[in-house]
């Protein structure tokens, strides 16, 4: 079967489509172009012999190059790094604008060019944008629009028709009523003495009267039939910059350099007829625009201590109550925008850029009450995070009780949520995969680790569905159980007693997501191999494969080895090698040792044949037997664990004929202290309540209370303060 990859040559398709990736461009007449959008599917389906007028230069382009102009591709940031890496680009263009909407309309995906626009925003040039309204904008994208201060160019011509004119118009006064700067864009001709040049004229006419207006002619081919009748007259300009030499002329127009043209694409808003609604026009963008006739600046500091805002700042976290953390010394080491207006402090946001875990840590914010808007609190966040020179993963965590620190507003300049916890949205700017320790630390965080809990079950169920899918592919049947031909606890396990029958042979499996995490934390940062006596399932192993570790597990069911490889095989670093794990001499070191052992009599695990293996441990016929073998491998994986290394049992009691625990915990325990490791951690991992409750009620006469934990014991090869040196770090929570 072919295999899937990163890397791979598509098969030869014709016409092709434009590359989804966004650029930004200088062209021929010196502005930067930024299309969000290439290609156009609304106007070629209008207009299919050529496009627009039939003189379409960018489906022209597109066809010389084999593109197909007529799909409508959105173009998007392949990361934060090139999100950055474009700004820089356009920062350092020397025009204070830049355009949207040159080789396809922008309207097509307004959503993503109203988002492209917001990321683009700290670069502080002001975005125009080319359109056809095609699609209409909604109400809250305009609102985005009148924020970013865009100029909005609505392209007619009177060769559109009366349908689409009537709609454009409508388009152009809607957007000015929303206090949005918006163009009358007229494609212009020179037209002759026709009827229909007559009546083409009139529309064109009518346009220009609806000022602001820019004059754009048309550039057309000699054997366009309207100039090869008369209707459409040409002329040949050679100075022309950006485009074809022959052109339509109505008048004077400027055929030169964008830097020097006097329309600059209509950034100037001169020209606004009166109306006699100037207010109710106007309105919205002059309540934008209050705050900026005050002079707003931002000052960055690489530490508050020592930049003469210590006090300032201090003083306003401690009347925030929210940021008082930032009064602090230890926080005031930090970075710092600080935010002066008319000269006064106005307000701080302290940030970390932490070389050593590779993010970009948001801090605390504040902006005095009576400066504060969303606005103004956007632009200090965008100040901060272009100092994330290193384009590491942007943190923020909002804190429910801000005015400010929103969810909605992080959201709007590119963050998303990564987890949310008792009102608290912990978001990130960047790829998720870098920060999945943070999501690992934070569901687990203490000793107690609960996976019932919404974020551990959402990620157990995309690592189920990971190994589902593998098995299907290698035709395991029911991979996430294979071969557990097992019941828990016999007739009386828990879900005989609540429903009377058992699920999956009432077989357990490892937690997947426990897996993640014991394998993420307790793996060093140059760690690569991982042994699993008494291997078992597939779980530590397929995860492990999946992080491209490798991978060894000593299983003495051949049937359990066969099913693990099959689901394993396109991971290539997971093994399964069948043999008596007590007994069993890996090769090589190791830098993690991990193993959930059968509990005593609680499980039957069969092989092919039906039977128990000759030296399966649990069918030994006394605990002391089962003891002792289990120890017999660990003692052998432990010779073969480098030192400063962790060993990881996950591991439960079990209950002799009479009831009584065999305390097999607290042996395992003793056992590691005995062969000189330090018992590090003692996790409890606790399943669910429901079916323990209705076991209860089979078992509290008897004064048993039914068991609902596992237990993790966490113990360390070497010298503990070494620990963090040796093992990555997570980084700010």
């Amino acid at each position: 079967m072919k295999q899937a990859s990163l890397f791979y040559e598509p098969e030869p398709q014709s016409p092709r489509r434009y590359l989804p990736v966004l650029t930004v461009t200088e062209n021929g007449k010196g502005v930067l172009d930024v299309d969000t959008i290439k290609g156009c599917s609304f106007g070629m389906k209008a207009y299919p012999d050529g496009g627009c007028y039939g003189e379409c230069y960018a489906a022209k382009t597109a066809a010389r190059y084999g593109i197909d102009f007529t799909k409508s591709v959105s173009r998007q940031f392949c990361g934060l790094w090139h999100r950055t890496t474009l700004t820089k680009i356009m920062m350092a263009h020397p025009v204070s604008w830049y355009r949207i909407g040159t080789a396809g309309d922008p309207c097509h995906d307004w959503t993503h060019t109203v988002s492209t626009m917001r990321d683009f925003s700290w670069a502080k040039k002001t975005p125009v944008i080319i359109t056809k309204h095609w699609e209409i904008l909604t109400d809250e994208q305009i609102d985005g629009l009148r924020w970013l201060k865009a100029v909005v160019n609505a392209s007619t011509s009177g060769l559109d028709s009366d349908a689409e004119l009537s709609h454009r118009i409508v388009q152009i006064e809607r957007l000015r009523s929303s206090g949005v700067r918006s163009v009358c864009r007229v494609v212009t001709c020179n037209y002759g003495k026709s009827e229909w040049a007559r009546s083409r004229k009139e529309k064109q006419d009518y346009l220009l009267s609806l000022a602001p207006v820019i004059d754009n002619p048309l550039r057309v081919r000699l054997s366009n039939p309207h100039v090869l009748n008369g209707d459409i007259l040409i002329t040949r300009r050679d100075d022309s910059v950006g485009g074809g030499r022959t052109v339509s002329l109505h008048g004077q127009v400027y055929l030169g350099s964008c830097t020097r043209c006097p329309d600059q694409c209509g950034i100037e808003m001169s020209g606004i007829p009166k109306t006699g609604r100037e207010e109710e026009i106007m309105g919205m963008a002059i309540c934008q625009e209050t705050l900026f006739n005050d002079k707003a600046e931002f000052f960055y500091v690489p530490s508050v201590i020592g930049s003469g805002y210590e006090t300032d700042v201090a003083t306003l976290a401690l009347e925030d109550g929210i940021a008082h953390r930032a009064a602090r010394k230890n926080m005031q080491i930090h970075s710092a925008i600080i935010l002066k207006i008319n000269d006064e402090f106005a307000g701080f946001m302290t940030f970390q850029n932490n070389d050593i875990v590779k993010e970009f840590c948001l801090l605390q914010s504040v902006i005095r009450p009576d400066r504060h808007t969303d606005d103004l609190y956007k632009r200090m966040v965008l100040e901060a995070i272009s100092h994330n020179t290193n384009n590491y993963p942007a943190i923020m965590t909002t804190n429910p009780k801000s005015t400010f620190e929103t969810p909605a507003l992080f959201k709007s300049i590119g963050f998303e949520t990564y987890l949310e916890m008792s009102g608290f949205h912990y978001m990130v700017h960047g790829k998720l995969e870098d920060i999945r320790m943070k999501i690992l630390a934070h569901i687990t965080m203490t000793n107690v680790w609960e996976p019932n809990k919404a974020k551990w079950l959402q990620l157990k169920k995309d690592w189920n569905a990971k190994i589902e899918e593998a098995g299907a592919l290698r035709g395991v049947a029911n991979p996430l159980y294979a071969s557990r031909d097992g019941c828990w606890q016999g007739t009386n396990g828990f879900a005989n007693v609540v429903t009377g029958h058992a699920h999956n042979g009432n077989a357990s499996v490892l937690d997947p997501v426990a897996c993640e995490v014991i394998l993420r934390f307790f793996m060093p940062r140059d760690g690569r191999r991982v042994y699993n006596p008494f291997g078992g399932g597939v779980q530590f192993g397929f995860i492990a494969g999946s992080y491209d570790y490798e991978y060894i597990a000593s299983e003495i069911r051949q049937n359990q080895c066969d099913a693990n490889n099959m689901i394993c095989q396109d991971l290539n670093s997971a093994k399964w090698i069948k043999s008596d794990s007590s007994t069993y001499e890996p090769e090589g070191m190791f830098d993690l040792m991990f193993t959930c052992p059968p509990y005593y009599k609680v499980e039957k695990y069969i092989d092919y044949d039906g039977q128990p293996p000759e030296g399966e441990i649990n069918s030994f016929s006394t605990y002391d037997q089962f003891r002792d073998a289990l120890f017999s491998g660990y003692k052998i994986a432990l010779a073969h664990l480098n030192d400063n290394r962790f060993f990881v049992v996950m591991t439960g009691d079990s209950r002799d004929k009479n009831g009584g625990y065999y305390c097999h915990e607290s042996e395992t325990e003793i056992f590691l202290k005995s062969w000189g490791l330090s018992v590090y951690n003692k996790i409890v991992y606790v399943e669910s309540e429901f079916t323990r409750l209705a076991h209860a009620k089979k078992t509290m006469n008897m004064r048993k209370f039914p068991k609902r934990e596992q237990k993790i014991i966490v113990a360390y090869k070497g010298d503990i303060p070494v620990i963090k040196d040796l093992f990555p770090a997570i980084g700010r929570l």
